[in-house]
């Protein structure tokens, strides 16, 4: 997958998901309100978003790369503007590349939150 496929992929489906799970992954988005919008519009009544990952925008320091980069309370105040309620916020020590044999470790502290789409 390429960063902005998800929202095209995933375009004609709207209502048809019972839970959404994403990993290490809205940071990766240019658009980052878009990608929120669509998970949404994925959901069916009742179905949760589990999300799980940093908010390292993968676009930042690109040059000539536009990309909108909200903080955890936008992220969060952006979630539930769109319709859905945040049911679970936590952070979580997540390791993202280790090897046993050495020292050598990467971890980071993640946001770490359930939202669910109301049912109407």
């Amino acid at each position: 997958m390429i960063g902005g496929e998800f929202v095209d992929v995933y375009a004609g489906q709207h209502e048809s998901w019972d839970c959404i799970c994403t990993c290490f992954f809205i940071d990766t988005a240019r658009n980052v309100v878009q990608y929120i919008r669509t998970i949404k519009n994925l959901l069916r009544p009742g179905g949760i978003w589990a999300n799980l990952g940093p908010l390292l925008y993968h676009y930042a320091d690109m040059f000539n790369e536009n990309s909108i980069e909200l903080t955890l309370e936008e992220v969060l105040q952006v979630t539930t503007d769109l319709g859905l309620e945040i049911v679970l916020n936590d952070y979580r020590r997540c390791a993202y590349s280790s090897d046993q044999k050495s020292m050598f470790k990467v971890e980071y502290d993640c946001l770490f939150f359930l939202a669910r789409k109301p049912v109407q």
